[in-house]
């Protein structure tokens, strides 16, 4: 069990232990390791994942990524099982995990595999966005007391406090075999349909294991944040937001450009291929 202490709000460790007590009672040797510092979860798994059957993660989405990049460099890779105690767990939402630890806990020792897609960034890994643009960094840049006192208040008060430096960035994309360019305001690239604890998609058509992602390019306004733009914006859809369905998109970048990848900071210099593999890892629900 890898364990992030620093994940979320500071109530959801109360049961932490409960999970751990249902896992020895179905003859689980559970080991567990205590995440000291960023990248620890992917630098303990990839020197000890030939040890497990099954790693489990409390921890948020961030955690979450940390694990799936290790594994995606493994050959055999272990079941994994997740514990959702970050601010937005945006992706464990495609899942419905039980939120009492000690029920899941009992569904993964059930060993119900559910297969999903992981996105590919360069030589990066990701499970559910890949985002750049207009305050895409505030779920790296947040603080993190302020998480766990405040919840997903503290992103908005993070966000709030960006709205007067947001620039344009200026891309080249080719997406479905067509190129376009354009002055964005930001881009999304997601698996699933939920994005920083929005329903962005439908769930029947959007899902998390279907070998494709979902795209959401939103154009560059001058004013988009005066109310007559963003009524212009929401009538002239077809304008300024433009939306696909690919299992690969290329973006090239005038300059140095911070993508997001489930919470975690990524930087650009110019060009990020992205590529969706298909069912690659199993969790247990």
């Amino acid at each position: 069990m890898i364990i992030n202490m620093k994940s979320g709000i500071k109530n959801s460790k109360n049961n932490l232990l409960d999970a751990i007590d249902v896992f020895c009672k179905n003859g689980y040797d559970v080991t567990t390791y205590v995440t000291q510092k960023r990248n620890d979860a992917y630098e303990y798994l990839m020197n000890n994942t030939v040890k497990y059957d099954i790693v489990c993660i409390f921890g948020g989405d961030g955690t979450m990524n940390e694990v799936s990049n290790a594994l995606m460099h493994k050959k055999n890779k272990p079941l994994l099982g997740y514990f959702p105690s970050g601010t937005m767990n945006d992706f464990s939402s495609n899942f419905n995990l039980d939120s009492d630890f000690r029920k899941l806990a009992e569904k993964i020792c059930q060993k119900r595999v559910h297969e999903f897609d992981v996105g590919q960034f360069n030589d990066r890994y990701f499970n559910y966005v890949a985002a750049f643009g207009a305050m895409c960094d505030v779920p790296f840049t947040t603080d993190r007391n302020a998480k766990e006192t405040l919840g997903n208040i503290a992103y908005i008060i993070e966000g709030i406090n960006k709205l007067s430096n947001i620039k344009k960035v200026n891309v080249e994309y080719v997406v479905n075999n067509k190129t376009y360019h354009s002055d964005v305001l930001f881009g999304l690239i997601y698996s699933g349909n939920r994005v920083a604890g929005m329903q962005l998609a439908d769930k029947k058509t959007a899902r998390i294991d279907d070998g494709m992602f979902n795209v959401l390019i939103v154009d560059y306004v001058p004013t988009f944040f005066e109310a007559p733009d963003i009524l212009s914006t929401l009538i002239n859809q077809d304008k300024y937001i433009h939306t696909f369905r690919t299992d690969k998109i290329s973006l090239k970048f005038k300059s140095k450009t911070v993508f997001t990848l489930d919470g975690e900071e990524a930087k650009v210099k110019d060009h990020v291929e992205i590529k969706i593999h298909k069912k690659a890892l199993k969790l247990l629900t």
